[in-house]
C-alpha cells in the first residue's frame, strides 16, 4: 500500500466488472463534503478514528471496525482530532447482485466491531488490493468472487448481533464466544489453530487457554467433533460415498476422516450408516 496521503477524499470509479479497492491515508486537515453513490461502500479502517455522518445518524469508529455504508447513502468521513485515519475501501456495484434483487435490500448502516469479522475482511481487502495491481486477465473473476464474500461476511445475521460484552466477560473473553458460536455452523472453513488465534488477534498460547475455558476441550478435537456430527447427519439422511461426505465435513484425507470418525462415534463411518438404516427399517 502506498504512504501517500490524502486532503481529499478518492474519487471512486468503478471498473466495467464493478470492484474497486483503494487505500485512503488522510492527512491532518482531511476534509469530505457529503456524498452518495450507487454501490455498496465497505470500509476497513487500518488506523486512526473518527466518526461517519449522514444527515441524519453519526456513528463513531475507531481502528480495526468494518463500515457498511448501503447505496444511496449521503455521508461523509470527519477523523478524530490529532487522529487521522487510514482506511481500506471496497466499492461494489449493484449489478454483481441481480440473481437476487432482494440481498441490495438487506444492507443497512453500520460500525462493525467484532474482531473475527473483522481480520476476515482486512485479509480480503488486502488481497483484493494486490490482485487488483496485478491486471493480469483473472483479475475479474478475482475481484468479484472476493467481494461477493465481502457481502456474505457482513450480512451474515450473527454479525449485527449486539455487540454488547456480558457482565463478567473480558473483550477477548467475547470475542471467543462469538468465534466458539462462528465455529458450530463453519468447522469447515477450520485449518490451523495459529490462523485461528491470528484472526482474534491472540497469540496462540492466551488463544487455546480462553477456546478450552469456553468449551472444555481443545480447539482441534471441537473442530473435529463438529465435523463428525454433521457426517453422521449426512450419513444418515443421504447414500452419497463416504469419500463425499469426508470432503463435506472438512477432511481432504479419508484416513484421517475414518480415525477421527470411529475416535468421536466409536465405529466406522460404514457401520454408522448401516445402523442408521437398520434402525429406519425397524421404525417403519
Amino acid at each position: 500500500m502506498s504512504d501517500r496521503r490524502t486532503s481529499r477524499p478518492v474519487d471512486e470509479v468503478l471498473p466495467d466488472f464493478g470492484v474497486f479497492v483503494f487505500e485512503s491515508h488522510h492527512t491532518g486537515d482531511f476534509s469530505m463534503d457529503f456524498r452518495s453513490h450507487r454501490f455498496v461502500k465497505l470500509i476497513y479502517v487500518l488506523e486512526g478514528a473518527g466518526k461517519l455522518e449522514t444527515q441524519t445518524i453519526t456513528k463513531p469508529f475507531q481502528s480495526g471496525d468494518v463500515i457498511v455504508v448501503p447505496p444511496e447513502l449521503r455521508h461523509r468521513v470527519v477523523d478524530a482530532p490529532e487522529q487521522p485515519s487510514r482506511l481500506y475501501v471496497a466499492c461494489i456495484s449493484l449489478n454483481l447482485l441481480r440473481f437476487d434483487s432482494a440481498i441490495a435490500k438487506r444492507f443497512a448502516f453500520f460500525v462493525l466491531g467484532d474482531p473475527h469479522l473483522t481480520t476476515r475482511v482486512a485479509v480480503t481487502m488486502r488481497r483484493m488490493v494486490y490482485r487488483q495491481q496485478t491486471l493480469d486477465d483473472s483479475i475479474s473473476l478475482s475481484m468479484v468472487a472476493d467481494a461477493l464474500r465481502l457481502l456474505e461476511s457482513v450480512l451474515d445475521p450473527r454479525t449485527h448481533v449486539r455487540k454488547r460484552v456480558a457482565r463478567g466477560m473480558t473483550r477477548d473473553q467475547e470475542s471467543m464466544r462469538r468465534y466458539v458460536s462462528y465455529l458450530e455452523d463453519y468447522f469447515f472453513e477450520a485449518t490451523t489453530i495459529d490462523e485461528a488465534a491470528a484472526s482474534l488477534g491472540m497469540s496462540r498460547r492466551h488463544f487455546t487457554k480462553l477456546f478450552s475455558q469456553q468449551t472444555g476441550t481443545t480447539w482441534l478435537n471441537f473442530v473435529r467433533g463438529k465435523a463428525v456430527d454433521h457426517a453422521k447427519k449426512r450419513l444418515q439422511d443421504t447414500s452419497i460415498p463416504i469419500a463425499s461426505v469426508a470432503f463435506e465435513c472438512g477432511f481432504n484425507d479419508l484416513t484421517t476422516f475414518y480415525r477421527q470418525f470411529k475416535k468421536h462415534a466409536g465405529m466406522s463411518p460404514a457401520k454408522y450408516r448401516q445402523q442408521s438404516d437398520q434402525a429406519e427399517d425397524s421404525d417403519r
